[in-house]
């Protein structure tokens, strides 16, 4: 081939071709500069976690924790740069972008801290990692100042999960386990355990720091976020309504300035209809008068064959602004909710001798309920809390809190035991027991804290001076029917089998042929509390706390009473200020156990408080400008002067027994990058007890592993900028069904997945819970069976 000039011409226009292209993809990548700017709030706060837009080119940046923002590799031009924060004036400015230079543009919004606050969306995670809180210490200090643990799950994170039930939303604290439907005094509530202990009365009883009913059950509309605080907790919290592992604390959604609101509706499987509504506004001009309501209505059947559920609840939220110094603030839940509660347990199997050592060696369709839909339990729940802050001087605060609650149950409940099977060729047989149940649940408590914040020197002190007084009363007829089955005629049903239908009319007619309740109950028990705490900054980075309470408790149906005291100590360590902090703790809990029989028949002892005693040490994060946040504890509470059984004598009862739980938990949240987080925690727990008959056995429920994780990520940017997708789950290890551990409840592992699209004015989600349709169990002294796959559709409207 010979190359001549004619034929080298159109390679040499295509190399020119290429070359001008190249040069001018360079020209223009170089062609590019930087936005930056900081914004602030109308009382030059930091103005943090608003979005501003590059309208020409659709593209947004979100202003850190110290207000800044920036865009980097903007195309040279001029730009119209906006703010368009929810219910405030939108702020716009002009900026001219030039090459390789850096143009500023500062915002500031025509908002206040506290209004930008009410009104701008934070991303869960970082709700998640600030652990601020006014309850767990009821001091101002931060999650790095507080040689305790605790977790703060917010609003926004359960709202992620489209989680329509409290049981749900609880899902997401680290270091639970066994959240499930439990029983007692008539009530339906849920149970839980935290630390090897169970928490029938912790999960929930405890709103805005103070008693409310237990066994009661509640809806997460009205909630703002739900503190999980660590160990035992009775001096400040005392030790009515609360456990050795911890205690939960709803707190509520409080009024703010702001008019606005969002009406959602939720479906799904299992017939599941639910309405909610949260409206907030100002009642006057002067913005003193605030007011919000939250209610929902929630109607849904069960994964089985019989079974569902009705709830209800208005939950109302006053504020008044009576001066710069003095407010109240007042809110209301009122809910009413129809259950089913069944309940399965060992009757007269036993796992020694037989081949069932545990219920999946049962094998039980999850379809089979045993139940009817018209076998409910009933509760009707007011409570009500009230608040006048006054403030003394620059120094001190006072606060006055008042919480009332009252509960009116008509409780149906169904135990399920499992009876030794007829031959060795069939399933074991189904006892039904059935119990019927009135009560009435009262509480009451009056609260007044000083708080001071003051120097001694150089030494910063922070201080809390209280007293309390709270009221407890129930009353409650129990009504049993050993076996329905047996009563009725019909033989006991073996499991999977068909279970006789549970004809109410002559459920009824049984109860009415009683000449009397089989058993009544009544409390009333009367505690006068007061406790002081102390933190105090010996240096910037040395902090030490010290607190106690005295209980004076009066049980008025037993005529006694008794005095405790319990002490608490904590130490921190800002290894880098507020960024890295060590810790360490002892905390005190206990319980008056009330009055006894020991072997001396002719003297009733009034037994002395049971006492539980935690020491913990740890250390806290705080990294990369919130974006890294952990916990990392290990614990061991030991616990004394349990009343147990004398192994003399069956009728008497001695005060030696002893219980140790111990372990370590871990939970961190983190947001690597823009629009995606992980929220996840761990927990490993020894929990045995060291003396009496079970000396060497495990507590019922008392999983040694536990964790969970949760995933999320949303698009910020572009053309499907506010889509986003979830996905995480729960696993816990093997449990006992009883002290003796010869009976196991098997451990889990279930995943979920959401999808949403969100805008200022909506969000659409889908929810699919337990994606592997997974068969699982949870307890407490009782077993239930949990819920089987689920998708479930929100449509949420914002105004």
């Amino acid at each position: 081939m010979i190359i001549t000039e004619k034929s080298l011409l159109p390679l040499f226009k295509i190399i020119i071709l290429l070359l001008i292209l190249t040069s001018t993809n360079i020209f223009a990548q170089q062609n590019t500069g930087t936005i930056r700017g900081t914004v602030t709030t109308s009382d030059d706060k930091v103005g943090e976690a608003v979005t501003i837009t590059i309208l020409e080119l659709k593209k947004s940046a979100t202003s850190d924790t110290n207000g800044n923002y920036i865009f980097n590799k903007v195309p040279t031009g001029k730009y119209q740069l906006q703010i368009n924060t929810m219910e405030h004036q939108p702020s716009a400015k002009e900026v001219i972008v030039t090459t390789n230079e850096t143009t500023t543009a500062d915002f500031q919004l025509q908002s206040s801290l506290k209004q930008l606050n009410e009104v701008v969306v934070v991303s869960a995670a970082k709700k998640f990692a600030e652990k601020k809180s006014e309850y767990v210490s009821r001091l101002p200090i931060s999650n790095l100042e507080n040689p305790q643990v605790y977790t703060v799950v917010p609003k926004e994170l359960f709202q992620e999960q489209i989680a329509v039930d409290f049981r749900s939303a609880l899902s997401t604290a680290p270091g639970l386990s066994n959240v499930t439907q439990s029983v007692g005094s008539g009530g339906v509530g849920l149970s839980l355990r935290m630390r090897g202990f169970s928490g029938a009365s912790a999960a929930g009883s405890i709103r805005n720091g103070m008693n409310t009913n237990w066994v009661t059950m509640s809806d997460p509309v009205n909630l703002e976020s739900i503190e999980v605080i660590k160990g035992p907790s009775a001096t400040l919290f005392g030790s009515a309504l609360t456990t050795y592992g911890g205690l939960v604390n709803r707190v509520t959604k409080k009024p703010f300035e702001a008019t606005r609101g969002e009406v959602s509706y939720t479906t799904g499987s299992w017939a599941l209809s639910r309405t909610a509504i949260d409206f907030n506004t100002a009642l006057n001009d002067d913005k003193t008068m605030l007011f919000r309501i939250n209610a929902a209505l929630d109607n849904q059947k069960t994964w089985q064959d019989y079974g569902k559920s009705r709830t209800f609840i208005i939950a109302p939220s006053f504020q008044y602004k009576v001066s710069d110094r003095l407010t109240f603030d007042f809110d209301v839940e009122m809910y009413s909710g129809s259950r089913n509660a069944s309940y399965i347990g060992l009757g007269n199997l036993n796992p020694v001798t037989s081949e069932y050592k545990s219920f999946n060696d049962l094998n039980f369709d999850f379809k089979k309920s045993y139940t009817t839909d018209d076998l409910q339990s009933e509760a009707k729940n007011t409570n009500v809390f009230a608040r006048a802050t006054y403030k003394l001087s620059d120094q001190w605060i006072s606060q006055t809190n008042f919480s009332n609650a009252f509960t009116d149950n008509k409780a149906n409940y169904l135990f399920l035991l499992i009876n030794t099977p007829a031959s060795a060729t069939t399933q074991p047989l189904l006892q039904r027991r059935l119990m019927n149940i009135n009560s009435v649940f009262k509480t009451s408590q009056l609260q007044q804290n000083f708080v001071g914040t003051f120097n001694i020197g150089n030494i910063k002190n922070r201080l809390l001076l209280g007293l309390d007084y709270t009221y407890i009363s129930t009353n409650d007829n129990r009504w049993t029917i050993n076996s329905y089955d047996a009563s009725a005629g019909n033989p006991l049903t073996p499991i999977n089998g068909t279970a006789p239908f549970i004809n109410m009319e002559k459920y009824k007619q049984m109860i009415a042929a009683m000449p009397a309740p089989s058993t009544v109950n009544n409390r009333d028990l009367r505690t006068t509390s007061a406790y002081v705490s102390d933190v105090v900054n010996f240096t910037d980075k040395l902090i030490g706390m010290a607190s106690v309470r005295w209980d004076h408790n009066e049980n008025r149906i037993a005529n006694y009473n008794q005095n405790a005291v319990s002490p608490k100590l904590g130490l921190i360590y800002q290894v880098i200020k507020e960024k890295v902090s060590v810790f360490g703790n002892y905390m005190n809990g206990f319980s008056n156990v009330g009055a006894g029989l020991t072997s001396n028949p002719a003297a009733p002892t009034e037994f002395k408080p049971e006492q539980a005693n935690q020491l913990e040490g740890g250390v806290k994060l705080e990294l990369l400008g919130g974006k890294l946040n952990g916990t990392l504890s290990y614990y061991d509470i030991q616990v004394k002067d349990k009343v147990r059984t004398d192994p003399n004598n069956s009728l008497y009862s001695v005060q030696d027994g002893t219980q140790r739980s111990k372990g370590f938990e871990a939970d961190l949240i983190a947001n690597p990058f823009r629009g995606f987080h992980v929220i996840m925690g761990y927990g490993y727990n020894e929990s045995e007890f060291t003396s009496g008959s079970s000396e060497g056995k495990t507590p019922y429920s008392a999983p040694k592993n536990v964790a969970n994780l949760w995933m999320s990520y949303k698009i910020l940017d572009g053309k499907v900028k506010g889509l986003g997708f979830g996905f995480g789950g729960n696993t816990q290890s093997d449990s006992f069904a009883n002290d003796t551990n010869t009976f196991t409840v098997n451990g889990y592992t279930i995943m979920d997945a959401t999808v949403f699209y969100e805008k200022p004015k909506f969000r659409i989600g889908l929810k699919l819970n337990n994606i592997a349709n997974k068969d699982y169990w949870s307890s407490d002294y009782w077993a239930t069976m949990m819920p089987t796959r689920q998708l479930v559709a929100n449509l949420t409207y914002k105004f």
